[in-house]
């Protein structure tokens, strides 16, 4: 057969190729997620363009010229602007953290998707629960008839907004670091259910799954063994205060 001949027969049977009875499903569904991506993309620009705004006339009207040519303000503005710049980060990461979070969480929870679709949910609630009760806890009342000088006393409310950004990158590390000990135990979890509704038919376990399950076994012990001890070292904390004369 020559090579056209064999060019001739491959095309034809190109012809019989018929596509997947899902893939007008799939394309559509790709394409509504890009342009709802591109709304929020809009959205966020449009809000932080009139939230600037809104802080360069806000900043215009309290901030004034003082003795000496310094700027100063009053400390209720400053504190205003800090709670209301942890409020706006807040409602940015959070969204941002579930779209790049739900590979990862998918991931974790392969064995029962819908699972890993709830604990999105109550991730998201724990989040914005967290963070907005330390917003609503680190208020400084005290300052707030005070004036403060632009450049020298701003630096506290400065560092406060770094505190802020340091305990929620604390946060994610921790809560990034902990999911794989969760689906851990998930899988764990599943597979004994599984395996237990079998019964005698369920398959032998693998060197993987073994080894999932001697992990398990070894952070069970070793988590019962520091409650032991924690709790040991406060019944003798307890006894030496009530002993101590």
């Amino acid at each position: 057969m020559s090579l056209e001949q064999r060019l001739i027969d491959t095309l034809h049977r190109a012809d019989d190729f018929e596509p997947s009875p899902d893939l007008f499903a799939r394309v559509e569904r790709s394409l509504q997620e890009d342009l709802r991506h591109r709304r929020r993309v809009r959205l966020v620009a449009a809000s932080l363009s009139a939230g600037a705004i809104a802080v360069a006339f806000f900043l215009r009207g309290v901030i004034t010229v003082g003795t000496g040519g310094r700027l100063v303000a009053p400390g209720w503005a400053l504190e205003v602007l800090i709670i209301m710049a942890q409020v706006v980060l807040v409602l940015t990461v959070g969204p941002t953290l579930r779209r790049f979070g739900k590979p990862f969480i998918a991931d974790v929870f392969r064995f029962d998707p819908d699972t890993g679709h709830r604990f999105v949910a109550l991730l998201d609630i724990a989040f914005y629960l967290f963070f907005f009760g330390v917003v609503l806890v680190r208020p400084n009342f005290e300052g707030w008839g005070e004036t403060v000088i632009l450049g020298d006393d701003a630096w506290e409310w400065a560092a406060r907004f770094a505190l802020f950004l340091l305990v929620m990158g604390i946060a994610h590390v921790s809560t990034v670091g902990f999911l794989p000990l969760i689906g851990l135990f998930f899988s764990s979890t599943m597979r004994r259910t599984r395996r237990h509704q079998a019964g005698v038919t369920a398959p032998p376990l693998s060197a993987r799954a073994e080894q999932a399950e001697r992990v398990v076994r070894m952070i069970v012990w070793g988590a019962a063994g520091l409650a032991l001890l924690a709790v040991l070292g406060m019944v003798g904390m307890f006894l030496l205060g009530f002993a101590d004369p």
